[in-house]
C-alpha cells in the first residue's frame, strides 16, 4: 500500500511539474504551431455533396513581421472537387472579409519557402495569399467564398 502510494505522489510530482501543451510533444516549431492554431477549413455543400474545400490560415495573429500591416491577410487553399480547373476565378468563385472585397489575390506555390512553414503540402489544390484592408470597427472577422449561384463557405476568425 505505501509503495502504490509513495508511486502516486511521485507521478503527480512529475506531471504537476511537465509542460501541459500537446504542441511541446510534435515537431514543429513556433510558426507551424501558431498557424495550425489560425487555420481553420470549411467546405461548399451542393446538393449534400462537397464541392470545394476551403482552408485559411489568419496571418496577422502569426508572429511574422510582414504581417503585422495595415491589411487583414490570410493564406488560403482551394481544391474544386471533379473540376478541371482548380483556379479561382475560373470556377466563378470569390473571396469576402464581412461582405468586402479583397485589395489583393495572389496565387503562391505550396514551394514557396516564405511561407513553408505555414503551408500544407496540399498538391491538388491552390493557395492565395488575400489582402484586405483593416477592419478597425470589428475584433470578428468572416472569411467567405462565394459564387454568383449563391453557393459559399464561411470561416470566422477573432483577431
Amino acid at each position: 500500500m505505501y509503495k502504490t502510494l509513495f508511486l502516486s505522489i511521485l507521478s503527480t510530482i512529475f506531471i504537476g511539474c511537465s509542460s501541459t501543451t500537446a504542441l511541446k510533444h510534435f515537431k514543429k516549431n513556433e510558426i507551424e504551431a501558431k498557424a495550425m492554431q489560425y487555420t481553420k477549413k470549411a467546405d461548399v455543400i451542393i446538393n449534400e455533396e462537397q464541392k470545394v474545400l476551403l482552408w485559411a490560415t489568419y496571418l496577422n495573429n502569426i508572429d511574422i513581421k510582414e504581417f503585422q500591416s495595415d491589411y487583414e491577410t490570410f493564406i488560403t487553399s482551394l481544391y474544386f472537387i471533379n473540376s478541371d480547373t482548380q483556379d479561382i476565378k475560373e470556377n466563378g468563385y470569390s473571396f469576402y472579409l464581412n461582405t468586402k472585397k479583397p485589395i489583393s489575390i495572389e496565387e503562391i506555390s505550396y514551394e514557396n519557402k516564405m511561407y513553408k512553414d505555414i503551408l500544407s503540402k496540399n498538391t491538388w489544390g491552390k493557395y492565395y495569399l488575400v489582402k484586405f484592408k483593416k477592419n478597425k470597427k470589428s475584433d470578428k472577422l468572416i472569411l467567405t467564398l462565394s459564387n454568383t449561384n449563391a453557393n459559399f463557405a464561411k470561416l470566422t476568425f477573432e483577431k
